[in-house]
């Protein structure tokens, strides 16, 4: 109804340096509410409550969102933090300690194929498994590049290459936003958009296009069942005071 929960909105003295990361550790609704205040972390509870048993030894500031995984059965609470990958228990302890340093390029850290997945500046892919072991692997990709994956599909974009799974897509040369992924229906949805040409691309996970795009837009997309109806939408920016709905058949 747009009014504030109970006990919220919460405040902090000090800058909150990171998105919110919101954890539903066994899917019951048992909220947690990660906050980063640079090097710090603070675990609040549905209720607006500070999490007893959560605490994080800082080192260094934390420069990446705080990302929850589950793998073989254990959480692992992720992010980077100066040229180290962090992998938290839910209590805020190191579960697992990774061998080596990484020249990370900014870009989010995935679960793909169960192991931890970001990029580095020079754009090579950057995989840890839960054992700490780090693996390097060039793709070819620039130092501005994009990434974004689910479970089993990597998408990457490196000027105006698309590269989904082993699918290359020759896009036009533009200004692109990073791409998005989508999984509904057990089927993958990949969208980009051309910032300079203002047209949206949409893929499926073999990089083939779907019927009726590109379509006119200027922002990314998001992608859903908006209404009773079977097919799924997408909405986008129009003009500078206007959203668009589209979809797809």
């Amino acid at each position: 109804k747009g009014k504030d929960v109970e006990r919220f909105p919460l405040k902090f003295k000090d800058e909150i340096t990171q998105p919110l990361s919101v954890f539903d550790y066994d899917k019951q609704r048992n909220y947690r509410f990660l906050i980063t205040q640079n090097e710090n972390l603070l675990m609040y509870d549905s209720k607006g409550k500070p999490v007893k048993g959560f605490n994080y030894l800082a080192t260094q500031p934390v420069s990446s969102q705080p990302k929850h995984f589950r793998v073989r059965g254990k959480d692992y609470i992720v992010f980077s933090a100066g040229n180290r990958l962090k992998l938290l228990d839910r209590r805020g302890s190191i579960r697992v300690k990774v061998r080596e340093p990484i020249n990370f390029s900014g870009e989010d850290i995935y679960l793909y194929k169960s192991l931890f997945t970001t990029t580095s500046a020079k754009g090579d892919l950057i995989q840890v498994n839960t054992k700490g072991a780090v693996s390097r692997q060039s793709l070819g990709l620039n130092s501005k590049h994009d990434i974004m994956s689910s479970s089993k599909t990597l998408v990457t974009r490196s000027d105006n290459k698309l590269s989904i799974k082993s699918n290359v897509v020759d896009l036009d040369y533009g200004s692109y936003s990073p791409p998005n992924l989508f999984y509904l229906r057990d089927k993958i949805y990949i969208s980009i958009t051309d910032l300079q040409a203002q047209k949206i691309w949409l893929f499926d996970s073999q990089a083939k296009l779907f019927p009726g795009v590109p379509v006119f837009g200027t922002s990314a997309i998001d992608l859903a069942n908006a209404d009773a109806g079977s097919p799924l939408e997408f909405v986008t920016k129009g003009d500078s005071n206007s959203l668009i709905l589209y979809q797809l058949y």
